[in-house]
């Protein structure tokens, strides 16, 4: 009775792990470059996002008339998160908050035109 219980509960893990490991990622973006802009603390934050089927690729920020120096963290940092995260859900910098809700708000909206519908 035990070896049954054993010899099916390792199936089940066995088929289990192979339909997870077999499984292709599932697409999220169009493939390509999009552009989007935001309200920064002294004018609009434009950005280009390259995005392949499954990531973020690249962020430019392509037009902006925030503050040098403080702006310049926002504009190393932001990106970077977004990347990392594949998603625009990340914290702003502190300090420069205005700057970086800006600079995600430009990533968003380019990243909507971007964003698969999902609902199949």
């Amino acid at each position: 009775m035990q070896l049954n219980r054993f010899l099916v509960c390792t199936l089940i893990i066995f088929i289990s792990t192979s339909i997870t490991f077999c499984a292709k990622d599932k697409a999220l973006y169009k493939e390509g470059s999009y552009k989007g802009s935001g309200q920064g603390h002294h004018g609009k934050i434009k950005v280009k996002v390259v995005t392949d089927k499954y990531k973020i690729k690249d962020i430019v920020i392509t037009d902006q008339q925030e503050m040098p120096g403080l702006s310049d963290i926002v504009y190393e940092k932001i990106p970077k998160r977004v990347i990392d995260a594949n998603s625009a859900d990340v914290n702003v910098v502190s300090g420069a908050s205005f700057t970086s809700k800006g600079l995600l708000e430009a990533i968003k909206e380019a990243l909507s035109k971007a964003k698969l519908n999902t609902k199949s």
